[in-house]
């Protein structure tokens, strides 16, 4: 009886001879490929010493094709215990990336060279670092739980952190507008698109994320406490109107400036008088869908519609509807507001983010750090006691200097 690891064919094989009968079963590549079949080889080894011969049958039935596979661990992993935004980001993934290169192979066909070429594609196709990673994260997700169940021995998406790390500076994306430039848009939304002035101001104003303003419902204000509670956000896929938690994961208060709020109580009267008027109730989102006043409006609806024919009419330059969140971050800080309170303001999962996006935007930041260390050392040097005779005169100093009578 033996059994035996040995690679064949570019990969690492077990090789079973027990009793006339051999069996071979190919593992995987490279080291881990060795490790694994080293592993698969001492359980294979016991349990044919206890008797055990199903090593040497064939597999029951053959393993599934990866679509088939991806498609269930969405609907039975994540779909149950993660948020609905966070089920689209996996389906569409796999949908547009991992299936037409993976779909129809039977799971254990996946090697470690296909993910590379894989990889390889993906960058060729222009396609940053970040996305790349989020894709071999996902289909490393998928295969991770084919180990889990049995179907695979080791999982052909590991290790491949030296094609993908690659830490982006997250200051690249910020996009942030002057107050002049902030004041110029909201003359121009007042003046072009009335109906929407609220909303463009409270996006510059408050900070949020677009799916949080358009998940704003009239209960969220605190008018009194000149607050609003960010408690949900809300999404438009097709056929789907996603509602979820902030990014966060947890409820917000922000502060909202008292002409806004204002505002907002003067926009929630009139609301209420056009319902009455045509006969229904009056909606409970701060900005409601034209066509459904019972739904939020659609963020790429606004986008298009208003966002974007906004900007040439202020004499801005493109921007996406986020940059009013980074305009709102650089504004206040700029203004020497305290970067805990900006990342309160935000939402930020921790002060990292916010000092990783606009530390730089501190005013006199490094200033103050300079003058720091001068002073420092400046307080370190020693100084000469006032009583003690003052240096010799330039043309003494000096080893062996020779001191010449002038007189």
């Amino acid at each position: 009886m033996g059994v035996r690891v040995r690679g064949w064919k570019g990969a690492w094989w077990v090789f079973i001879n027990y009793r006339g009968q051999r069996k071979a079963r190919r593992i995987g590549e490279g080291a881990a490929g060795k490790k694994a079949a080293e592993q698969v080889a001492v359980k294979i080894q016991a349990r044919l010493v206890d008797g055990d011969r199903s090593p040497l049958e064939p597999p029951a039935e053959p393993a599934p094709v990866f679509q088939d596979y991806a498609r269930r661990w969405v609907a039975e992993t994540i779909a149950p215990h993660r948020k609905p935004r966070t089920e689209e980001f996996y389906r569409r993934v796999l949908e547009l990336h991992a299936l037409p290169a993976f779909g129809l192979l039977p799971l254990d066909q996946i090697t470690r060279a296909g993910v590379r070429a894989f990889i390889a594609a993906k960058a060729a196709a222009k396609l940053s670092r970040f996305t790349v990673r989020n894709l071999v994260a996902t289909l490393r997700a998928v295969l991770n739980q084919a180990v889990e169940d049995g179907l695979l021995a080791s999982n052909p998406a590991t290790k491949f952190g030296r094609y993908l790390h690659h830490r982006e500076d997250p200051r690249a994306h910020v996009t942030a507008l002057t107050a002049a430039e902030v004041a110029r848009v909201l003359a121009a939304v007042e003046r072009w698109y009335p109906e929407y002035d609220e909303l463009v101001a409270l996006l510059f104003l408050t900070g949020v994320r677009e799916g949080e303003a358009f998940g704003l419902q009239w209960g969220d204000l605190d008018v009194v406490g000149g607050f609003l509670e960010v408690r949900r956000t809300v999404d438009f896929r097709p056929g789907r109107f996603l509602v979820g938690t902030p990014k966060s994961g947890r409820t917000r208060r922000v502060d909202v400036p008292v002409p806004l709020m204002k505002r907002l109580t003067a926009l929630q009267s009139v609301r209420e008088a056009e319902a009455v008027v045509q006969g229904r109730a009056p909606s409970s989102w701060l900005f409601p869908a034209l066509t459904n006043p019972a739904k939020p409006m659609n963020a790429s609806w606004f986008r298009k519609h208003v966002w974007y024919p906004l900007l040439p009419k202020a004499g801005i330059r493109r921007i996406r509807i986020h940059d009013a969140r980074h305009t709102y971050a650089t504004l206040l800080l700029q203004a020497g507001e305290p970067i805990v309170y900006v990342k309160e303001q935000l939402g930020h999962s921790s002060i990292q983010v916010t000092v990783d996006l606009y530390g730089h935007l501190i005013p006199g930041a490094n200033r103050a750090a300079v003058d720091r260390l001068a002073r420092a050392i400046d307080e370190a040097r020693p100084h000469p006691d006032a009583t003690s005779a003052q240096p010799q005169d330039r043309r003494q100093r000096g080893h062996g200097a020779e001191v010449r009578d002038v007189s």
